[in-house]
Formats: structure tokens, C-alpha cells, sequence
């Protein structure tokens, strides 16, 4: 009993000397700058929030600025919530005061980059619209460069991929030819950040580009002064890395053994950490061995740290699931997959007290009772739908396996039939391309030898004026078809039967008659073929665009007639047509 009041009593003086040390801290005068703060946010985040408090007090600081940093800290924190919230009360004390139109470009930066990341794409659109503007009036590049590559991530977390690129280029443009170590650092962020998206698209071509791009802004970096030691070695590891994965990807095994030689010879492949980013050529060579040797290197770095439960560690573990896997040794895979499911569990809980504690702050600062009701709602049924998941995870991959399958097959064939539909288009359009007035010259001539031997022979017979009939209707068509095709008349869901025939001076009768000599169907057949083949050229050349916009493009009233007319041409639906088209 002795031994455990002892124990109670060392805790209690440990505690509050540890309280006391913080207090001083806090309260030291020299501590509360604004320098000061900037240089402890990263590494003591929640130190800085607490001088941040101390200085809002004191009123030693602009609230706008006290609110920036607290932005800042937050984020480094992973509480992206707060942080939105308080770089957002900056923003609109910025933007009521007008006395600082360069911290209100930072703010809006911070605003249009927090938004994306809490996947508010829509907000962050309307952000770096807003500080682009900004940025043109105060000749900032730098952050106009910043705003763009943030608009293009937008872009691409939104499927539009070309868009992102368009941006991504913009962006690079703009700090193409700056001096400075900043601006050559984040042109090579940008030229990197580009390189790993073309990767993941597999356009290892162009991310070849990049990677060159890349090179020469490292070698430029190295000619500066005051660049920190280190950052150019290890930017060299990095591309290096990359880009023998790249090279092995393309096929050109040579150059991805001759760059990573070059990885191999900077410093920082000899980290730990650097080590990690040669795994994806080892994985891709099959250098299992050396997958699982750096590995290993790491995951003792991480637990010496005693930071082993994280997505960081988590993902090493499964890049030795994929070597084991290679290897053959599904038994050691097994236990390292126990291990995954374990940290994910641990992980889980630890974001459950994340956010505990970040919706307690909300609640000590906004006062909303409901939003955390909310919120510890949304973690139960978190809870509940993760347990239910786990139970019916196998089951959903051989549901999931089953629909792959079917729908391989269903874009094989709709590939195949994409195909021979452009094929046909093709042919159709060169037997179009002959010229009109070419064909008249032939009508003109066989009327023109009828007409030299009328005297020889008399044409009278109801036969002989069908045939003539005939050929006045083809002569009609072929100019009437010229005017709806160049016209694009059949494009107005307004045209009718009897617009045609008074155009050619025709009865309704005699218009029906020549429609179905001429091309085998009725006027609504004739002119749905010619909407079907413009949607068909809508699809190739935008497909962006909606099947509902191609609907009232081409003159359909509404989109299940054009599902129904195009699935009956071609055997397939719009939208299948489409994706068939994107895998040719």
C-alpha cells in the first residue's frame, strides 16, 4: 500500500511540473511572435495553438493572422474541418478591412486548397477562380501557378481528366523561366505531381516528358545559392526512382536499369525512407528479395519511432504481401495480411478520437450541440456498416469477380461493334463523297440520250413512265438529300414530312413514294438514320457531353428515344457506345 501512494505522489509531482513548464512556455513574451509560431507549427502544433490563445488574450497579434496560424496548425493535424474554419474567418476579416490584399491571396489559396481536400470541389472552383483574379491584379505568379494546379486537381477528381492536364500545363507555363529557389522548387512539385498522374493513366510516354522537364529544374536547383542541404539529392532519388519504374513499364528495360543505377547513386537512396520509393521497380522487376530487405530496414525505423500504427506502415506491409505473394510464400503473406487488418482496426480507432477531439473543439468554439450529435451519430453507424462490411466481404468479391467478368465480355463485344460501326460510317461518307453536281451531269445525260432517240422509240407504256418517274424522284432525292445533309435540317425537332415536300414542289403521295425508293423506309426512318449517324460523330468527338445534350442536339424530343432508336442501328445503348469508343 506504501509502494502505491509513493507511485500516486511521483505521478501528481511529475504532472504539475509538467504543467508549470508548459505555463512558462506560453507565457513567454519571446515566444508569442509571429516568426516564432511559424517556425514551431509544423513539428509542436498543438504548442503553437496554445501561444496562439495566449496571444489572441494579450491582443499581441492581428486576430487575421492569429486565425491564419491556427489554420495552419490545425492542418498539420490532419483536422482539416477547423482548419477550413479558421482560415475561412481570416478570409472574411481580409476581405472587410482591405488592408492587405497579399494575405488575403494566401487566404484564399489556403480556402481553395482545404476545400479540395475535404472534397468540396465545387467551393474549390469558385475559391481559385477568385484568387486567380486576385493574383493577376497583384502580378503574384506564384500563387495564380498554385490556384491553376489546385483547379486541375479539381478537374480530375471530377473526370475530367483532359481539363486537369490543361491546367496542370497552365500552371507550369506560368513558372517557366522563374530564377527563384521557390519558384524552381514548386515547378518541379508541379512537373513530378504531373508525372505521377500520366503514370497512373499509363501514358508512360508523356510521363517520360515530364520526368525530363523534372531533371532540368533539379540541375537548375543545384546552381542556386542557399538551397538546403540535401533537397537536390533527394529530389534526384525521387525522380530516378520514378522514372526507372516508368522506363519498365514501357518496355525499355535498359534505361529503367540505367536510372536506377543513377537512384542508386544519390545519397538518399540509402535512407530508409528513400528506399521505399525503389520498391515499385523492384515489385514491377520482380527483385522480391530486395522488396522485402527495405522493407524490413523501415518498419524498424518505424518501430524504434513507435509509430507503427499508420497508412505509411500499413502500405510497406502490403508491398511485402505483393513480394511474398511473388515469391510464392503465401504462408508469410497470410500472417502480413493478419497485420493489415489489424493496423486498419487500430487506425480506425484512433480517427474515432481524432475526430472526438476535433469536434469538441468545434463545440468549445461554435457552440453546436447538434453538429457533434451529428457527428458521434455518423461514427456509430461508421461502426455498425464496417461490422456489416466485414461480414459480407466475400461474398461481394465473387459478386464483384462475376460482374467483371460479364462486363468484360459485354465491352468486348460493344468494342467490336464500335468498330464496325466507324468502319461503316467511313465507307458511307466515301460513297457521299462524290460530288452532286457530278451525279446530276450523269442524270442530265441519260435524259439527254432519251431524248436524242425519242424519234427511234416511243415511250408510252405505263412501265416506261414509272421508270421515268423513277429517275426524276432520284435526281430530287439526291438534291434533296444534299440540303438536309449540308443544311443539317434533320437536326430540328420541328421538321416534318410536308416541310420537305413543299421544299422539292412535291405532293405527299409522290414525297412518300420517292423517300422509300430512295432509301428503303418512311420519312421518319430516313431522317432518325441521319440523327442516329450525328450522334454517333457527337460521341466520338465530345465524350464529354451527356447522352441527354446529345438528345437535343441531334432533335429527339427526349433521351429513351434515342437509347431506343441507337440501341436498334447499332445493337448497343449511347452510353456503351461511349466507353467502347474510349478503349479504341
Amino acid at each position: 500500500m506504501r509502494y502505491i501512494r509513493l507511485g500516486v505522489c511521483i505521478c501528481i509531482l511529475l504532472f504539475v511540473h509538467n504543467q508549470i513548464l508548459m505555463a512558462d512556455e506560453a507565457t513567454n513574451a519571446d515566444s508569442i511572435t509571429t516568426e516564432y509560431i511559424r517556425s514551431i507549427y509544423i513539428e509542436k502544433p498543438k504548442c503553437a495553438l496554445k501561444l496562439l490563445d495566449v496571444a489572441e488574450n494579450k491582443k499581441s497579434m492581428p486576430l487575421r493572422v492569429i486565425d491564419e496560424l491556427r489554420s495552419l496548425s490545425y492542418r498539420n493535424l490532419f483536422m482539416n474541418k477547423l482548419a477550413y474554419v479558421y482560415a475561412r474567418k481570416s478570409y472574411v476579416l481580409d476581405s472587410v478591412y482591405q488592408k492587405d490584399p497579399e494575405h488575403l491571396l494566401k487566404m484564399t489559396v489556403y480556402l481553395a486548397e482545404l476545400s479540395f481536400l475535404m472534397s468540396k470541389y465545387n467551393e474549390s472552383m469558385n475559391y481559385a477562380l477568385d484568387g486567380i483574379a486576385q493574383s493577376k491584379r497583384l502580378e503574384d505568379r506564384v500563387s495564380e501557378a498554385r490556384l491553376l494546379y489546385c483547379i486541375g486537381e479539381n478537374n480530375r477528381m471530377l473526370s475530367f481528366k483532359d481539363k486537369a492536364y490543361d491546367y496542370f500545363d497552365s500552371a507550369i507555363d506560368l513558372l517557366k523561366g522563374r530564377k527563384g529557389v521557390k519558384e524552381i522548387g514548386m515547378l518541379s512539385s508541379f512537373y513530378g505531381g504531373k508525372m505521377s498522374y500520366l503514370m497512373t493513366d499509363s501514358l508512360y510516354e508523356d510521363a517520360s516528358v515530364m520526368a525530363l522537364e523534372r531533371e532540368k529544374q533539379i540541375k537548375k536547383l543545384e546552381t542556386l545559392p542557399d538551397v538546403p542541404k540535401g533537397l537536390v539529392d533527394m529530389q534526384y532519388g525521387y525522380l530516378y526512382s520514378k522514372w526507372a519504374y516508368n522506363c519498365y513499364m514501357e518496355k525499355k528495360y535498359g534505361q529503367a536499369e540505367k536510372y536506377f543505377a543513377m537512384y542508386q547513386s544519390t545519397e538518399y537512396s540509402r535512407t530508409p525512407d528513400g528506399k521505399m520509393y525503389s520498391i515499385p521497380y523492384l515489385l514491377a522487376s520482380k527483385h522480391y528479395k530486395q522488396v522485402i530487405d527495405n522493407s524490413q530496414e523501415f518498419k524498424e525505423l518505424m518501430r524504434k519511432q513507435q509509430d507503427t500504427i499508420n497508412a505509411q506502415y500499413m502500405n510497406v506491409l502490403e508491398r511485402e504481401v505483393q513480394a511474398y505473394m511473388g515469391m510464392g510464400n503465401y504462408k508469410e503473406a497470410a500472417i502480413l495480411q493478419g497485420a493489415i487488418i489489424a493496423i486498419t482496426d487500430s487506425i480506425n480507432n484512433r480517427d474515432k478520437e481524432n475526430a472526438a477531439l476535433e469536434l469538441n473543439t468545434m463545440y468549445d468554439t461554435s457552440e453546436k450541440e447538434d453538429y457533434i450529435a451529428k457527428q458521434a451519430f455518423q461514427l456509430k453507424v461508421r461502426n455498425i456498416t464496417l461490422t456489416f462490411l466485414t461480414c459480407i466481404t466475400l461474398l461481394t468479391l465473387f459478386v464483384l469477380w462475376r460482374m467483371w467478368r460479364f462486363n468484360h465480355i459485354i465491352r468486348y463485344k460493344n468494342k467490336i461493334l464500335a468498330k464496325f460501326i466507324n468502319e461503316r460510317l467511313a465507307r458511307k461518307k466515301d460513297s457521299q463523297s462524290l460530288d452532286i453536281d457530278e451525279q446530276l451531269m450523269i442524270s442530265q445525260d441519260i435524259e439527254d440520250e432519251s431524248i436524242l432517240f425519242g424519234d427511234q422509240e416511243e415511250i408510252s407504256d405505263e412501265t416506261g413512265k414509272a421508270s421515268g418517274e423513277e429517275e426524276e424522284n432520284k435526281k430530287i432525292f439526291i438534291e434533296l438529300n444534299r440540303i438536309v445533309v449540308q443544311d443539317q435540317l434533320y437536326l430540328s425537332s420541328e421538321l416534318s414530312r410536308e416541310d420537305l415536300a413543299q421544299l422539292v414542289h412535291l405532293n405527299n403521295a409522290r414525297f412518300a413514294r420517292m423517300i422509300k425508293e430512295c432509301t428503303g423506309t418512311n420519312f421518319n426512318g430516313y431522317i432518325n438514320d441521319l440523327r442516329i449517324d450525328y450522334a454517333i460523330k457527337l460521341l466520338k468527338l465530345h465524350p464529354n457531353y451527356t447522352i441527354r445534350a446529345i438528345a437535343d442536339e441531334v432533335g429527339f424530343n427526349s433521351t429513351p428515344i434515342l437509347y431506343n432508336l441507337f440501341k436498334k442501328k447499332t445493337g448497343m445503348t449511347p452510353y456503351e457506345f461511349k466507353k467502347a469508343q474510349e478503349s479504341l
